[in-house]
Formats: structure tokens, sequence, C-alpha cells
């Protein structure tokens, strides 16, 4: 079959063809073409993909992976096909920045026949197309360019095959290293928990050394000015240079990524049959959850009306006595409807809504937490169940009673179709023990139910880790344009600690002063820097839970669904707003600056 080359000459090495059209070569044999023509990354992924489905195959054989998983992976895989097309236009590529120069094309059945015919004089002279990045507008074409010049200096420095190495080390590593105790929690702690947390924090830290360094070196070795004086805006030079980087992330937590799930897939075949059911029922599982109506706002309201009386009574002077006193009359409040005393019963009412359509026919899950206000000999507390309402609904109950422990969360399996025909679940508990058990209104009880498969789970989780970096890069970069590179990098990590100390900050604030309490009276101190710190503890606070609201983490260990809406509204609230202020600021900075001040190194 005849092929369109196009012909390249070097000064030194001669002439060399790459074809332009279909290729059955680099369908055939992706890998090896793709490696004998230096192409690294087409290479990897081929071998990968190929590698892959092979192995997808194996575990659909199983009954490990559904079918839609299958046919996902196999979309995927005619990037062979891909590679047909368009492995001729990156050897042209790579041709040219080795220093080969265009002249023209010939049709031919082999490169060497092709050569053959430019040496025979046979040449067609045509104008090449240009790519896709001269049919965008002009300002996103530098953009993407100054992209490109930041891959290719992750490349050149080796950092991106030192991270990817480090990642997959983690990913591999951790499990050997780390024994789970051959039940489904254990294996999800290490598998997902412990391997997902560690790319995360490598990630990170990566993404903050990276960007400070990419943008700060250059401005302290004069390289910046070699863009600067060319018709390109700063704006576009700090924005390309942060989509050069989270793109990078994005590839970086793909690969990552993709070995968690294939790992965990591969591992839970190993486990117990019992705790391979538990494993898909419970984690390998994207899982709604509806609890009752939130009344704190009524609760709020009663804690206000005895506290006034209290007031009228007993006198406060200072505002962080007034925070204390509100604090334990809300929390005396809340007992009264949290606690459950002995041979007393507790009803909830929760209402599934338009879920009920979902869920019909189908099992769902309680999940429950206790605090007892004493230990038992045993360790555990007996629990009465009943779900449904009698002559109303479908009625389930425990015949004997569960022994459950105190202060950890609990799942058990509940039949279908026990709500009524409006969709309330109507669940009541009894206490038969000797001693009070607290239900905690924030987690006490929630009703389970299947939304949607862990594999798309597994990737909007990702998704949001992602967020977390765009956010960090957009950082480290607005510290770069005003900062040196160890400094930007010293505060950036001072900023990320800042928002890890959140915990203290909402002590603080709970308790209405940063100076502490007399451990003798009890009696809260108040001062102007109490007043101060407050306030600034509340505005940081705000800004810090727009990011950190989000734990994609513990919900995938948990088995729980991270919808797309939650997804949009991490990157809203992360990429756009947070990581909005940055690059405004950062870029706003980098206007302004002489880049001609810059002390260059040598």
């Amino acid at each position: 079959m005849a092929t369109t080359y196009e012909i390249y000459r070097h000064p030194e090495k001669g002439l060399a063809a790459a074809p332009v059209t279909f290729s059955i070569w680099p369908y055939l044999f992706a890998e090896w073409w793709a490696l004998f023509n230096r192409l690294w990354m087409p290479a990897i992924v081929a071998a990968v993909l190929g590698a892959g489905l092979g192995f997808i195959v194996r575990l659909y054989s199983m009954g490990v992976i559904p079918f839609w998983a299958l046919c996902l992976f196999i979309l995927a895989y005619p990037t062979r096909l891909y590679l047909a097309f368009r492995g001729g236009y990156w050897k042209a590529r790579q041709l040219e920045r080795n220093g080969y120069s265009y002249l023209g094309e010939v049709t031919a059945h082999t490169g060497s026949a092709a050569i053959a015919k430019a040496r025979a004089g046979k040449l067609r002279e045509r104008a090449r197309p240009g790519g896709i990045a001269f049919r965008l507008p002009r300002g996103l074409t530098r953009v993407f360019a100054v992209a490109g010049l930041t891959w290719k200096a992750a490349f050149r420095f080796k950092l991106f095959l030192v991270i990817a190495v480090l990642l997959l080390g983690a990913v591999i590593g951790l499990p050997v290293l780390i024994k789970d105790d051959g039940t489904a929690r254990g294996f999800t702690q290490i598998l997902l928990t412990y391997t997902l947390s560690t790319i995360t924090g490598l990630l990170g830290l990566s993404t903050l050394w990276l960007s400070c360094g990419t943008l700060a070196r250059d401005i302290e070795e004069c390289q910046v000015q070699m863009l600067a004086v060319k018709p390109i805006a700063r704006w576009q030079i700090w924005l390309g240079k942060w989509l050069g980087i989270v793109s990078l992330n994005a590839v970086l937590l793909a690969l990552s990524g993709a070995s968690v799930y294939t790992l965990l897939q591969w591992r839970a075949t190993r486990l117990p049959a019992a705790e391979q059911g538990i494993l898909r029922k419970e984690v390998l599982v994207a899982r709604g959850s509806a609890r009752e109506p939130d009344f704190s706002h009524e609760l709020r309201e009663k804690a206000e009306e005895l506290l006034r009386q209290r007031l009228r009574e007993t006198p406060v002077q200072s505002d962080a006595e007034r925070a204390e006193v509100r604090r334990q009359i809300l929390e005396q409040v809340k007992a009264s409807v949290q606690v459950v005393p002995p041979g007393y019963s507790r009803v909830w009412q929760v209402d599934l809504g338009l879920v009920r359509y979902l869920v019909r026919d189908r099992p769902l899950q309680l999940r429950v937490k206790f605090n007892a206000a004493r230990e038992s000999a045993s360790g555990t507390f007996d629990a009465l169940f009943q779900v449904g309402v009698p002559q109303e609904t479908q009625l389930w109950r425990t015949e004997t009673p569960m022994s459950l422990a105190p202060d950890t969360y609990h799942e058990f399996e509940i039949p279908p179709n026990l709500f009524d025909e409006n969709g309330v679940l109507t669940i009541m508990f009894v206490n038969p023990n000797d001693t009070a058990l607290l239900f905690p209104l924030e987690d006490g009880l929630e009703v389970l139910y299947p939304e949607g498969t862990f594999g798309l789970n597994f990737i909007r989780g990702l998704g949001i880790i992602w967020c977390w970096m765009a956010l960090l890069s957009a950082l480290g970069l607005a510290a770069a344009t005003f900062l040196s590179f160890p400094v930007a990098a010293f505060f950036s990590l001072a900023m990320l600690t800042v928002a890890f100390s959140s915990g203290t900050m909402t002590t603080a604030i709970e308790e209405g002063t940063i100076m502490g309490s007399d451990s003798e009276t009890g009696e809260v101190g108040s001062s102007i820097v109490d007043s101060v710190a407050i306030r600034v503890f509340r505005g940081i606070l705000a800004v810090v839970n727009l990011a950190r609201q989000f734990s994609p983490i513990d919900a995938l260990s948990a088995g729980r669904s991270i919808g797309w809406g939650q997804l949009a509204v991490a990157f809203g609230q992360i990429v756009v707003v947070l990581g909005g202020f940055f690059a405004l600021g950062g870029i706003a900075i980098f206007q302004r600056r002489e880049l001609a001040t810059a002390q260059g190194t040598q």
C-alpha cells in the first residue's frame, strides 16, 4: 500500500523519511516501532495499553470487573490506530528537533523507497499545514507554547521520570511493606487510604517545588527575559507555566491512579470469599447517604432562649465567658436529643425523596455510631433495631440483640422496600442496656444506598485531588513572582502549614480565646489579642475550608459517592476562586516586576 512520506535532510546524516498518512508498521508493531524511532511516550502508552488489555480481559474472565469496564478499556485501545496515523507526524517533529530540514514529499511503499525517489529528484514541493496550535487564537498559541517549554524542562531535568518512579514505588511498595490483616477494611486502609494519601503528599510537594523553581529560577538566571522581550504578554507566560504544571500533574495522577486501581482489583481476588463480598458491597461501590432532617437551627434557638434566662440570673463579664456558657448550654440541649436512656427508644425518620425510585427492590445499609456513658465488662452493648412502620410498611427487626462496640462505625444490611409511599424510612432503636447511649446528631445514623460504580467514583476522586494540585501550583507560582526560589518554597510550605493547622484555629474559636483558661477556676481570660485573633482565625478558616471541605480519599475508602456536582463545586471553589485569587495576585506582581533588576547566577 502506497504511503505519502515527508523527506527531511540533515547536513551530516543525509536524508530521512516520515510517513504522513496511515502506515501499517506503527499499527502492527506499535511499541517496537515507537522505540525504534525514539518516541518514548507513545512507546510507553502503547506498551501499557497492550499489557493492560490482556490484564483487563483476565480480570473480566474471573468476574472481578463488570462488562462496562472491559468495553471502556477496549474503546481506549485504538491508540494503536491513532499511532498509525499520527506516528509519522511525531517522527517528523523529532527529526526537525534533531536538525533535519523539510524538503518535500513523495509517495512510496516503504521509507527506503521514498528516500530513493527523493535522491532521484522526484520530490513534490508542498507547504505543510500547521498543527492545531496554528488554528488557535494567537493568545492561546503563546500560552500553549510556554506550557510546552515547561514540559520540556520537566523532561530535561528528569523531573517527570523521578516523580513517576516515586509514585509507582509508593503504589507498589506500601502494600508490600505493610501487610493487611486479611479483612476488607484492613485491605482498603492500605491499598486506598495509605497509597492515595502518599500519592497526594508526594505530588503536592513536587508541585510546590516545581512551581516555585520554574519561575523563580528563570527570573534569577535572567532566562525569563528571553521570553519577555518577545511579543508575548507576561500574563501569558505565567498562565502558560501554570498550564504546563497542572497538565504534568494530570498525567502523573492518571498514571498513579490507574496503578492503584489495577492493583486494587488484582489484590481483591486474593481475599477470602466472605471479605470479597464485603469489599464489593462497602468499598468498591459509590454509595449515597441520607440522614434525618437537620433541626440544628431549632436547637440553637432553644439554646439561645436558655442562655438569655441564664444571663438574667447570673450575668457574665466578658465575651469569652459568654461564648463558653453558650457552648455548654448548646451541648446540654443536644444531649437531650442524642441520649437514649436505659429502657427507652429513639426514632429516626429519614426522607429518601426521589432516591426511593432508584433503590426500590434493592437492599440498603444502616451506618450507626454511638457513645456510652460508661464502659461495659465485655466492651460491647446490646442494640435492638426496627425498620418500618407496623401495618403501614414492610417491617424488619433484629430478632436477637446486636452486640456493638461504642465509638465505632457499624454497617449492616436491611431488606429492600421498608419505606412508605412518600419515601420516608422509619428507624427505631431500643436501648436494653443499663447505661445510657448517645447517638451524635452529625453521624449517629445514616442510610446508605448504591448510587453508582466505583470506577467513575474513583475518577471523580482523582479529579478533586487534581484540583488541590492546581491550587498548589498557583500558590507556588504566585510566591515565585516576588520571592527567590528558597524563600518562595518556604513561604508556600508555611501557607500549607497554616492550612493544616485549622484544627487549632477551630478550637480557639470554640473556646473564644487563644490565651487559654485558668486551670483552677476554669474562667476564660479576655484581651484585645483574643478579640483580634479570633476574627482573623474566622476569616482564615472561611478561606481554608473552601478547599478542605472535600475528602475524596476518605470517601473512596468508605465507599461513599463523589458526585459530578461535588466535583464541579470543588473545581469552582478550589481552582476558580482560590486558584484565581493567587493567579490574579501573581500575574499583577509579575506584570509590574522589573526583570532587569534580577541578579543573574552562573
